[in-house]
């Protein structure tokens, strides 16, 4: 299987991204996770760009991330290793960024 294409450095950062996601997901706004108006559209924006450019990954991304799904639940629905689900979720944190920062500029 080959490498995923995703930094330690780069893959930190899409964690924290997503967990203030999943925090407005769950919780809300709260004292200690905030997005503003644009940076909410900016999320919006990235994902759906995602789910249009590699929907496996936004699947995925989403499952585990925002609902909370281990990746051997859904490596068993797909009849897949878990290994294959854990590098497509690697490689979708990679398109992810990769939108997100074609965004900002």
């Amino acid at each position: 299987m080959s490498k995923s294409l995703i930094t330690d450095k780069e893959y930190r950062r899409f964690e924290n991204i997503i967990y203030r996601l999943w925090y407005l997901y769950e919780f809300g706004q709260g004292k200690s996770v905030r997005l503003t108006a644009k940076e909410s559209q900016r999320l919006k924006q990235t994902l759906s760009q995602l789910k249009q450019d590699h929907p496996r990954e936004h699947d995925i991304i989403v499952r585990h991330f925002v609902e909370r799904v281990y990746y051997t639940t859904i490596a068993r629905e797909q009849e897949v290793s878990e290994g294959y689900i854990r590098k497509l979720a690697k490689n979708g944190a990679y398109y992810f960024l990769k939108i997100y920062n074609h965004q900002k500029s």
